[in-house]
């Protein structure tokens, strides 16, 4: 059992650093770089994760400043100083903030809640925060705040960002490690009170109260619903001691902590899983109003005039006219004026650039679509996989956005380069569809990428019509890789891989859909590793038929073939014990459980294959003349080079199967399914029967071949 840290001696104190401070004589806005964070005014802030986000290049021949708008992304806490057109807001949540601490009895929460589009985010970051800034809480000179979203280990994010507070480390790995464990951990009353005592032990907490902001808290929703019942369970339990966490701290009557909360509204009955917060929201909540249309022209006009553009008149009025009463608005309307200043730096007046790009409404999903098409047909199916990784499906609130690994996007090896590169097309600065940032998960710094808002998913028909087609096959792909990462959590142990009516489904998904909604390379490893371990449990129980003194023999040999056809070898060798190993697999009614089998530059001629599932398997360099494949399914199997002379894949299910270099000497592929002209292209051809349907001629290479 963890000790709670309820001394300073859990932990000792971080010195408070000197941070070099440039002030904005303009804005009376006080920022500065830190290791764990920032400071704005009398707030030093810490975020949960770092975001990367490039910089626009300038073209040589303006005399503009940097793009004032954020495009799809939302504003930050450093951007208070271009963040207008919520003035009367930000007071209003400044007033009501302060008030939550004039009372000790007070449940020190301020909901920030509203449609998605509506602003929240950028409100509560480049709003609220830069206000509490300048003007800092009745009777304290200074405040630390802690951004985080919840994603699917809140705990965990939570954790992270205080041992940032405390180390000024921005990978605190063992810290925050402790802290989740003190965060998971009940009291004696059975209560979560491990935020409450990590705060009291905080360098000059006295002093300097801790702020924390969960944006995006919806999260703490969303994961849930696509979790099996196991996996479910547990991410409640996460969330209910995170939820529980926040609500003890925020009670205290010493005012140490307060929380600021951003939710999307239509999942506000969600809450009511949380009676306690749902009163909160309900009471003392703040619903974002939408902009009236002077604050909109406020929002549009300043950030250009203030960076070295006044914008016309006329061209801000169409702009307001277009914004108002559009749903989720805001992000549309600070993309094309994103677009609108590119055009100003090229010498492109505002009202061309805006009908260039279909006015407020369309200059999103044209862009996106217009990148997308760009593509080639395979870095478009690429792109499509990518899309639908980050969206997070559900029925009854809408599909949000996602956040994913890298790693998670990239089915096999070679797709890295090119997963990168259409990664870098949609995130590039002109556009930012998709934001790359850095995130602790299982103790160590992940990769992520994730759609920059909402907005694109709502408003890309692409991507709409994408999710439409693949719903129930994007879950079922969610299931198995969620199940995964619990596998890879637990240093892949094997009472963590699949069996059962579970490893069935998983391997007949990757069949199914091989190529369009591919596996991340962990799910696929792990699939593997379930079937391995399936069959070593088919090779004990087919020791039972050979009771006696041949049980030894048996069991040696199963366990031998077992261990070779998954061997690693990429220098291909042959391995002349395959062909009798693989034999007595057959002969043993193992033919169903060959997917993936290593039998590179092995003979395997004369085998009888017949129905065998060889998903993916490795034929490179093997000798296979008078091989049996008749209703095989060997997807995307490897034939580079192998001999098929004479070969039978009557009704064989060839899709995507590489047959480069291969010899295909009277071989019969007139009925096997999914094989195309393009597969044979480099094949040595000679009496090969061919489909009919094929324009190949079936004695092409019979002079090469020497016949």
């Amino acid at each position: 059992m963890p000790t709670p840290p309820d001394s300073e001696s859990a932990f000792p104190p971080a010195p408070i650093n000197r941070i070099s401070q440039e002030i904005d004589e303009t804005q009376g806005q006080i920022i500065a770089q830190m290791m764990g964070g920032l400071a704005i005014g009398h707030l030093t802030v810490y975020l949960s994760h770092a975001q990367t986000e490039a910089k626009s290049p300038q073209p040589d021949t303006t005399n503009l400043r940097d793009n004032p708008y954020r495009g799809l992304l939302a504003f930050r806490e450093i951007d208070g100083d271009r963040f207008f057109g919520r003035e009367t807001q930000i007071e209003q949540l400044w007033e009501k903030f302060c008030h939550l601490h004039e009372h000790q009895s007070t449940v020190r929460v301020l909901p920030i809640y509203g449609p998605s589009g509506s602003g929240k985010s950028s409100l509560a970051r480049a709003g609220l925060i830069p206000a509490l800034g300048k003007k800092p809480l009745p009777g304290r000179d200074h405040a630390r705040l802690a951004v985080l979203v919840p994603g699917t280990h809140p705990l965990e994010a939570l954790a992270t960002v205080l041992a940032r507070i405390v180390k000024n480390d921005s990978t605190p790995v063992e810290k925050a490690q402790e802290f989740e464990r003190v965060l998971a951990t009940k009291s004696d009353a059975g209560n979560y009170e491990g935020l409450r005592r990590i705060a009291d032990v905080l360098p000059d907490i006295e002093f300097s109260p801790l702020i924390i902001l969960v944006d995006q808290f919806e999260e703490v929703y969303t994961y849930a619903f696509s979790l099996e019942k196991t996996e479910r369970e547990a991410f409640i339990a996460e969330r209910d001691a995170f939820i529980e966490n926040l609500l003890c701290a925020a009670a205290e009557p010493t005012k140490r902590v307060s929380v600021i909360l951003t939710l999307r509204s239509d999942f506000l009955g969600d809450t009511q899983q949380h009676p306690r917060l749902n009163k909160l929201f309900s009471t003392q909540g703040f619903l974002v109003p939408i902009m009236q249309p002077e604050e909109l022209e406020i929002a549009i006009a300043k950030p250009a005039e203030q960076a070295g553009n006044k914008l016309d008149k006329a061209i801000v009025k169409l702009l307001v006219e277009q914004t108002q009463g559009r749903e989720g608005a805001l992000p549309l309307l600070q993309f094309a004026l994103t677009r609108i200043w590119e055009g100003l730096q090229n010498g492109v007046d505002p009202a061309t650039t805006l009908h260039n790009i279909g006015g407020v409404g369309g200059a999103l999903a044209g862009e996106a679509q217009h990148l997308y098409q760009s593509l080639s047909a395979d870095d478009q199916a690429i792109a499509r996989c990518i899309f639908l990784a980050l969206v997070q499906l559900n029925e009854d609130s809408g599909d949000t956005r996602r956040r994913a690994a890298v790693s998670e996007l990239i089915a096999s090896d070679g797709d890295e380069i090119r997963v990168r590169s259409i990664i870098n097309l949609f995130a590039e600065p002109r556009v930012r569809f998709l934001v790359r940032f850095s995130d602790k998960q299982y103790g160590e710094m992940i990769e992520m990428i994730e759609v920059a808002h909402e907005a694109l998913i709502r408003n890309w028909k692409q991507l709409r019509d994408w999710l439409k087609e693949c719903r129930e096959a994007l879950r079922k792909k969610r299931k198995i890789e969620d199940a995964a990462e619990e596998w890879k959590h637990h240093k892949k142990s094997k009472d963590y891989l699949l069996q059962g009516r579970s490893l069935r489904d998983a391997r007949e998904f990757m069949q199914a859909h091989n190529s369009e909604i591919s596996l991340s390379g962990l799910a696929k490893e792990f699939v593997k590793a379930s079937r391995r371990k399936q069959l070593h449990g088919f090779l004990k129980i087919a020791i039972i038929p050979f009771m006696g003194t041949l049980i030894p023999i048996h069991f040696f040999l199963l366990i031998l073939a077992q261990t070779t056809i998954y061997r690693e070898d990429a220098k291909c060798q042959q391995n002349l014990e395959m062909s009798i190993l693989v034999w007595y697999l057959v002969l043993t009614g193992q033919k169903d459980h060959l997917e993936e089998a290593n039998f590179c530059n092995d003979n395997l001629s004369g085998l009888n294959l017949s129905g065998a599932t060889l998903f993916r398997s490795n034929f490179r360099l093997s000798q296979l003349e008078n091989t049996n494949f008749q209703k095989a399914f060997l997807v995307k199997a490897n034939f580079q080079g192998a001999n098929l002379r004479d070969a039978d894949f009557s009704e064989a299910s060839l899709q995507e199967a590489d047959f480069k270099e291969s010899i295909l000497y009277g071989t019969d592929i007139r009925t096997a399914q999914k094989i195309t002209d393009n597969q044979l292209e480099s094949s040595l051809l000679c009496k090969t029967k061919i489909p009919a349907q094929s324009r190949l001629n079936p004695d092409r290479d019979c002079k090469k071949l020497g016949l």
